[in-house]
């Protein structure tokens, strides 16, 4: 889920526009039919604890990918946003769960924007 944001190998531009077109689907779908405020606050919250799963996933869980812990940070997130989609968004489910997508991403991209702007060149060390 939303790896392409962390990997390296994707650029700023692509990423940048990635962030654009998800940012005017999420605008478009909210001025067509919108999402109740507190379904896009839990949207939001499942992508922050998106990102607290896999924070824990990289320092805590990376030497042992087959094991139970590494499974769990896995799976909380999936979790979360399945039982949005299908207890909070059954009866709108097209509108409201890909509006409630892209606000889980937006906060995702929001709240790690370090990755948009890092650069992929090494830089040397300063001489003191």
């Amino acid at each position: 889920m939303l790896e392409f944001w962390f990997n390296s190998d994707t650029s700023r531009t692509q990423k940048f526009l990635i962030l654009i077109v998800t940012l005017l689907i999420a605008l478009g779908l909210y001025r067509y039919h919108p999402l109740p405020l507190d379904l896009i606050l839990m949207f939001a919250g499942t992508g922050v604890i998106f990102l607290i799963c896999r924070y824990l996933k990289q320092h805590f869980a990376q030497r042992n990918p087959t094991g139970p812990l590494y499974r769990l940070l896995t799976w909380i997130p999936i979790a979360l946003l399945l039982t949005l989609l299908f207890m909070k968004t059954l009866n709108n489910l097209m509108g409201w769960g890909i509006q409630g997508i892209a606000f889980m991403a937006l906060a995702v991209f929001i709240f790690s924007p370090q990755f948009l702007f890092k650069s992929n060149a090494i830089m040397p060390p300063k001489d003191h």
